[in-house]
């Protein structure tokens, strides 16, 4: 999503384009195949994604814009157009951007550090390593910006005491590019670990009725961030060597550390609850009434009771980015309407007679896939792209006899782990500090993108149907 300040000119041409989609939606000729309201569903997601691309309305104002015109233009009646806000997934959505709050409050993310840093000493392919994995393991439960944060606080307190300049340093570039795709790459390993995720969940359920539970979401998705790890940084550290370090250099992580000897009450609370949440998450797998919004809610609640007090109300709704959260119900609701009016079967029937299914199914996922990566690549629009391409791999899916979750939980992963350029909120904060170009992150994800597509293409649906969800 384009975060910065857009030039008039480009959001005038984002509003053009999002209403010649709307009126060609109108002058499609109505067939069995593709009913009026599908089509005109279909011009408002391409409205939609126009909109946000562009930046033309906050990210907001366009959710609540295309979710009125949905009635407004006769495509579903009011109460489907605001479906996607009385879903349970906004609600664990909302109720978990309270985590990352507590957590930067404490001092673990240094402890952990540290404790990498012990293991690692001075080698600097180790130091990367050591970023990585601590930035992925924390990413599980934390969103990817403020975890990339996090971590890039501590990275430039490294790069600034070696005196690592900017465009020059190696070792900057290389921990400027390895800390985002790792946080993106832990993202993927839960449902708490991106938005895009829950989003995807959201979407699932709005056109099936069913979900994917915490546990089965992490036994497909973690293998997939611990064997993404090490490839990333591999090519990362193979293709930009990074120059070596001096035990100086590490001083400053170690003193915040050292200086962290005595753990705070606070920081005992916090650690407890995130792992209670964990924990009821996962036994939520076998304990129906242990549903993730529910536990995520209760946890919420739970913060601010007394003796907690882990944080305030006005903490809390600070850090909620309340535009994601309507951009996140639209999504959701745009999904299921493009599925119940006919345009997800319409598209996904393009698909089939365009020959892509004549490679079988796993040639088919690792061409959509490549499409839906290389378009995320170019526009970083994720829960637009969601809710464009679910309904309509749900569908092909359909037509191969494999389970709806195998599609959403493989778009999700594609949609967050993009690492070839950083033009993605998570990969622009560490682009900003000027350490690597795009064609620095290109030739050091050109490879790890190839091989996300493989593992997910296989990976997944294998996992899914072992699973049987």
């Amino acid at each position: 999503m384009d975060t910065s300040n857009p030039t008039l000119p480009k959001r005038l041409v984002g509003i053009a384009i999002a209403l010649a989609c709307v009126a060609i939606s109108f002058i499609v000729p109505e067939s069995e195949t593709l009913p009026r309201e599908g089509a005109v569903a279909l011009g408002l997601t391409a409205a939609l994604a126009s909109l946000w691309a562009t930046s033309a309305f906050p990210i907001g104002a366009t959710a609540l814009l295309v979710a009125a015109l949905l009635p407004i233009l006769g495509v579903v009646d009011v109460g489907q157009a605001f479906a996607g806000f009385a879903s349970s997934a906004l609600f664990f959505i909302i109720a978990v951007f309270a985590l990352p709050v507590v957590m930067l409050k404490t001092k673990w993310g240094a402890r952990l550090l540290s404790a990498l840093l012990a293991k690692t000493g001075t080698d600097s392919r180790k130091l990367i390593l050591g970023f990585m994995t601590a930035t992925a393991l924390v990413s599980t439960v934390m969103s990817d910006v403020p975890c990339t944060v996090l971590f890039l606080g501590f990275a430039l307190a490294i790069l600034k005491a070696a005196d690592a300049k900017p465009g020059s340093s190696n070792l900057g570039k290389c921990l400027m590019i390895a800390i985002p795709v790792a946080s993106v790459t832990g993202g993927v390993a839960t449902p708490a670990g991106s938005s895009f995720n829950v989003v995807a969940m959201g979407v699932m359920q709005q056109i099936t009725g069913s979900t994917i539970s915490f546990f089965d979401w992490m036994i497909v998705g973690f293998p997939v961030a611990i064997i993404m790890t090490p490839i990333l940084w591999l090519s990362i550290t193979t293709i930009i060597k990074p120059e070596p370090i001096t035990e100086a250099c590490l001083k400053s992580i170690r003193d915040e550390a050292e200086q962290a000897t005595s753990v705070e009450p606070y920081e005992v609370k916090a650690l407890a609850i995130v792992g209670l949440l964990v924990m009821l998450w996962i036994l939520g797998n076998w304990i129906p009434a242990l549903n993730v919004t529910v536990v995520a809610l209760v946890g919420l609640v739970a913060m601010f009771a007394p003796g907690m007090n882990l944080l305030s109300w006005k903490e809390f709704q600070d850090a909620v980015p309340w535009g994601i959260v309507l951009m996140c119900g639209t999504v959701m609701t745009i999904g299921g309407v493009v599925q119940n009016t006919g345009g997800a079967e319409f598209l996904a029937s393009l698909f089939m007679n365009s020959g892509v299914t004549a490679l079988g199914f796993f040639g088919s996922m690792a061409v959509l896939m490549t499409l839906v990566y290389v378009l995320h690549t170019v526009c970083p629009i994720g829960a637009a792209i969601l809710s464009v391409f679910i309904p309509i791999f749900i569908t092909l899916c359909e037509g191969f006899g494999v389970s709806a979750a195998a599609p959403t939980i493989s778009l999700a992963i594609v949609v967050a782990g993009n690492v070839l350029l950083p033009v993605n909120p998570t990969v622009m904060l560490t682009y900003g500090e000027g350490y690597y170009t795009f064609g620095d992150m290109f030739k050091a994800g050109a490879i790890p993108a190839a091989a996300l597509i493989a593992l997910i293409t296989f990976w997944v649906p294998f996992a899914v149907g072992s699973l049987g969800i």
